[in-house]
C-alpha cells in the first residue's frame, strides 16, 4: 500500500501539496529503521518531538527517541488516512499503524494514530510533531464520553455534526474531547 494522504482541496492552504508529500516521504522513513539520520533531517535543529509521555526537544533527543521506538519492534507501516489543515503550516492527520513486535514476531497489531504537526515557517521540516496513540478500550470510552458531553452539554450539536453532515465520528469524538477538557480544565 501506497503512503497517499488525502485531503479537501477547497479547505487546504496553497502549501498543502508540498506538506503532504513531506508526510508521505516522512512516514516511509519512519517505517524503516535503518533510516535514524534521515528521519531526524525531517525536524528542525530545535523540534519538539511528543509520542505519548515521550517528549525530545533538539535533534539529539529525537534521534535518541527513535532508537527507542525500534528497541522492541521488528517492523512498523503506517496507513496514513486523511489530512485536516489548521493555519497555513499547521495539520493534524489520522490513520492507522501496524506493529510486530520482536517478542512475538507471528502477531502483527493493528493501532488508530492522530498526529499534529506544525511546519517550519522558511523549511518544509516539522518543528512541532506529536503523536496520539489510542488504544480501543479508551477509543471507546472516551467516544461515549464525548457523545455524552456533545448531547447534553452542548445541545447535541456535535450530534448533529455527525448526522446531519455525515462528519466522521472520531471528529466528534476530538471536537467532544476537547471541550470536556476545556470545561473541566
Amino acid at each position: 500500500m501506497s503512503y497517499q494522504i488525502a485531503s479537501a482541496p477547497p479547505l487546504s492552504p496553497a502549501t498543502s501539496a508540498s506538506m503532504i508529500s513531506f508526510l508521505e516521504s516522512f512516514y516511509r522513513t519512519s517505517d524503516t529503521e535503518s533510516l535514524h539520520d534521515q528521519y531526524v533531517v525531517s525536524f528542525t535543529d530545535d523540534a519538539t518531538l511528543i509520542m505519548g509521555s515521550k517528549v525530545a526537544h533538539g535533534s539529539e533527543e529525537i534521534r535518541t527517541l527513535r532508537h527507542g521506538l525500534w528497541t522492541h519492534v521488528a517492523s512498523r507501516k503506517h496507513f496514513p488516512e486523511r489530512v485536516y489543515f489548521g493555519a497555513e503550516r499547521e495539520l493534524m492527520l489520522y490513520g492507522t499503524v501496524r506493529y510486530v513486535l520482536k517478542a512475538d514476531p507471528g502477531n502483527e497489531v493493528e493501532v488508530p494514530w492522530a498526529g499534529r504537526v506544525v511546519f517550519d515557517e522558511k523549511v518544509e521540516k516539522m518543528r512541532f510533531y506529536q503523536v496520539y496513540l489510542v488504544s480501543f478500550l479508551s477509543f471507546f470510552f472516551l467516544f461515549f464520553l464525548s457523545f455524552f458531553l456533545s448531547f447534553f452539554f452542548l445541545g447535541g450539536w456535535l450530534s448533529f455534526l455527525v448526522v446531519f453532515f455525515d462528519c466522521p465520528s472520531w471528529l466528534s469524538f476530538l471536537v467532544g474531547l476537547v471541550y470536556a477538557v476545556y470545561v473541566c480544565g
